[in-house]
């Protein structure tokens, strides 16, 4: 949002320099993203002249001689070439001496034996424009002699703010100018603006749907000349703001919007038939809308309409047909406030954006529609002329925000600021801000926010203005403590930081995709799963609610594609949505990978990644909890068949492993991809390590072959096998896997390797023997394995 400096300073002028005062803003909140002024500077005298005479130059036909009256004791000589130079004209005059834009310096010159003193300004030599077709013209009561940077105003800046949404009180010159107060303590008040009303409003009003309009106000103005000027003043503060100017009653809505943060509309009273009702659309409505599109509207969306047909999409925009023109003598102004849940999405539901949906759908001042409807009546009656009748108001009170009181102590601030403010000072900026202090003791207030801090809601959103004021820069710094029991043996959570700095550590790059996806992609990852639809999606390719993270990675690893980044390695922490319940979301994590498993180099060939690749990366994060998982053969829609597995923990499914579909590949036109997915709260949990003593005997090992049926995963032997926790048991791992010649069809060879290690002494030949021999009981018992 774009304001002018000196607008600003209008409502409140603190003695500080521009710079300064838009640091200030900055550090309360409000980015300013730059300062520039409307007009480059330029040096020496440049002042407004009046043409007393000219004549052609007598040796030069496209030259005129002029005497120029510029408030001194004689007329400056100054020759001229501008076409629309005259007698009486109010003109710019750059003295002898000034120096304008691109370093020309203004000079005594001679024109075949006459000379200049000085020159008569067009726009382009003062920066007005880039081109211009003769010299400035002043309007005829402009004072000779006065310095032009006064008089047009060229010492103004334009100071461009990036508002964050939640601070829709600030688009406007009002709501920064209330901060401004109440970072400098300066006194503010809401002007009153003077109407003489006479006689009832022409046009009768109905609010169908008062909970999405609880307040809704109109008033007639009859008689007005829309075909004057906008005056110079507003037209200079819309254009620099970044307003077109169309008709005066329309620019003065569009002042009225920027001044007070209020969005308003008119109508041509002469184009309405009957009285105006505000109220949900009708089946197969359509509207032509001011910019020229037809649009057909659905059910959902507010509007306002006559008896014949709709007027506006409400805090949207309006008909094209209904508008006033330059031709309209009676309107009808409509200020109205619009519950902004209501009627959030709809002017992008359209590929519309305006002034008016860029505040409405960030919260508007319920309290400002009568102070703005009289503001826009008093310039309108003042500019154009007319005689305005009373306010017609439909006002629903029980629908309108309410302003629950919260209550903070200074406890609370020094707990969450780290140090304790005065109180007299915490009660002076909660009322330069507008905040009511409803009751308050020694050491506690409870506040009641304003109507146009929608975002004000809990005690921490009251301390963070507090902080703000204070300045985040001048808040103490403390070091953090934490008392650990660092011999505890219960449960606790692993930070996600180190989750993600896991794989990180292994080559990853986290994402971060939307919660939308497409209905193809729905069907080709998760055909089976609910589909919920979103009932006003950002575009038809994200109108589903994800089930699942692999369909971002997907269209990650496709987009990197297409750039020619083959080699490739994701993850994604996000939440899945199963149904619109809290119970049935979750927090999912997922990973891919794609290409080579390292970059070329001239030692060694290129090396495809496979289905281990991931595994290993998977494993080396699951060993961070402490828990047994395993791997067991699966199917999923989306994994190709025979390199899938289920991630189990506790006989519990809560993930899912494989090798991208040959079917899905093919119709996202991708190459071999492995990717992962499991239920982040099955590995933010683990136990404690807790601490042994090192055994200072060397390990021993025994290797075991056994014969299987094929179909048995060398995951349940292992799982079995720690489960029986032997005495002296270190670990188990797999080394060779054979089928081939020599066993029997069906039927599998597994290595396993078991190691044993004592605290008291080497192990004996019998005592490993003994655990052996254990181990295959048990593989015998339970998967009728035989010794190799």
């Amino acid at each position: 949002m774009n304001i002018l400096s000196n607008w600003l300073r209008e409502w409140v002028n603190p003695n500080v320099t521009n710079r300064i005062l838009v640091e200030h803003l900055t550090m309360v909140g409000l980015e300013v993203d730059s300062i520039t002024s409307i007009m480059p500077a330029f040096k020496g005298v440049v002042v407004v002249g009046h043409v007393v005479s000219y004549n052609k130059h007598p040796y030069a036909d496209k030259l005129n001689l002029c005497q120029v009256d510029v408030g001194e004791e004689k007329n400056l000589q100054i020759i001229c070439g501008a076409k629309n130079i005259r007698s009486g004209l109010k003109v710019v005059v750059a003295m002898v001496g000034s120096q304008l834009l691109n370093g020309l310096e203004i000079k005594i010159v001679n024109f075949r034996g006459v000379k200049s003193f000085g020159i008569i300004c067009s726009e382009s030599e003062l920066g007005m424009s880039d081109l211009s077709q003769g010299i400035v013209e002043l309007e005829a009561n402009t004072p000779i002699g006065k310095d032009i940077r006064e008089h047009l105003n060229f010492d103004n800046y334009i100071i461009e703010l990036n508002i964050t949404p939640n601070r829709g009180d600030c688009f406007s010159v009002l709501g920064i100018a209330r901060e401004v107060s109440a970072n400098y303590n300066l006194a503010f008040n809401l002007p009153v603006f003077e109407v003489l009303a006479q006689g009832d409003c022409v046009i009768s009003t109905n609010v169908v749907d008062t909970k999405a309009c609880p307040k809704y106000l109109t008033r007639s103005i009859k008689n007005i000349d829309n075909t004057v000027k906008t005056p110079k003043w507003m037209a200079d503060k819309l254009v620099y703001s970044g307003q077109q100017l169309h008709t005066p009653v329309v620019d003065i809505l569009n002042f009225v919007l920027l001044e007070l943060g209020q969005p308003m509309h008119v109508f041509d009273l002469s184009k309405l038939k009957g009285n105006i009702e505000v109220r949900m659309a009708k089946c197969d409505e359509h509207i032509e809308l001011l910019n020229g599109t037809t649009i057909k509207l659905k059910e959902d969306i507010l509007v306002v309409a006559d008896s014949n047909l709709v007027l506006s999409i409400a805090g949207v925009m309006g008909n094209m047909s209904s508008s006033a023109q330059n031709n309209s003598t009676n309107i009808l102004l409509e200020s109205a406030f619009f519950e902004l849940v209501s009627i959030s999405g709809n002017a992008r539901s359209y590929g519309l954006h305006t002034d008016s949906s860029l505040r409405f759908e960030r919260g508007v001042d319920f309290n400002m529609t009568e102070l703005a409807m009289d503001r826009a009546t008093q310039l309108i009656v003042k500019i154009c002329g007319g005689q305005a009748s009373k306010i017609s108001a439909c006002i629903d009170k029980s629908a309108l925000p309410q302003l629950k009181p919260i209550t903070i102590n200074q406890e609370k601030i020094k707990k969450i600021l780290g140090l304790e403010l005065d109180a007299k000072w915490i009660e002076q900026k909660f009322t330069n801000l507008g905040f009511e202090i409803s009751q308050q003791t020694n050491n506690s207030w409870t506040i009641i926010p304003p109507s146009f801090r929608f975002d004000i809601r809990i005690p921490a959103d009251l301390i963070e203005e507090l902080a703000r004021l204070y300045g985040y820069d001048k808040l103490p710094v403390q070091k953090l403590s934490l008392e650990a029991n660092i011999n505890s043996t219960s449960e606790t959570d692993i930070n996600q930081y180190n989750i993600t700095q896991s794989l990180v550590n292994r080559g990853y790059q986290e994402i971060i995709t939307y919660s939308f996806i497409s209905e193809k992609y729905q069907n080709l990852i998760s055909p089976d799963a609910r589909k919920i639809r979103l009932s006003n999606p950002i575009s038809i390719d994200m109108s589903i609610m994800r089930s699942s993270l692999i369909p971002g990675l997907l269209q990650t690893v496709e987009s990197n594609q297409r750039r020619k980044h083959t080699d490739a390695r994701f993850f994604e922490i996000g939440l899945c949505f199963d149904g619109i319940e809290v119970d049935e979301q979750s927090n999912k994590l997922a990973a891919i990978v794609t290409g080579n498993r390292f970059s070329a180099q001239w030692a060694a060939n290129l090396q495809s990644l496979d289905f281990f690749d991931i595994k290993a990366d998977l494993e080396s994060l699951l060993v961070l909890t402490g828990s047994e998982f395993y791997f067991e053969s699966g199917q999923h829609a989306a994994l190709q068949k025979g390199q899938t597995a289920q991630i189990i923990l506790n006989d519990e499914q809560v993930g899912w492993i494989g090798a991208l579909s040959p079917m899905v590949q093919k119709q996202l036109s991708l190459p071999d991809c492995y990717l992962f997915e499991i239920n982040l709260a099955s590995i933010k949990s683990r136990n404690i390590v807790k601490y042994k003593a090192f055994s200072s005997y060397q390990q021993s090992r025994r290797d075991i072959a056994l014969v299987l049926d094929e179909v048995v995963p060398v995951a349940k032997l292992i799982q079995s096998i720690k489960s029986m926790q032997q005495q002296y048991f270190i670990n188990v791992i797999l080394f060779d896997v054979y089928i081939g010649d020599g066993i029997k069809l069906g039927k599998k060879s597994v290595a396993l390797s078991l190691t044993y290690q004592s605290l008291e002494g080497t192990l004996t030949e019998t005592q490993l023997n003994t655990k052996v021999d254990e181990v295959l009981v048990l593989m015998q018992t339970q998967y009728s394995a035989i010794l190799r």
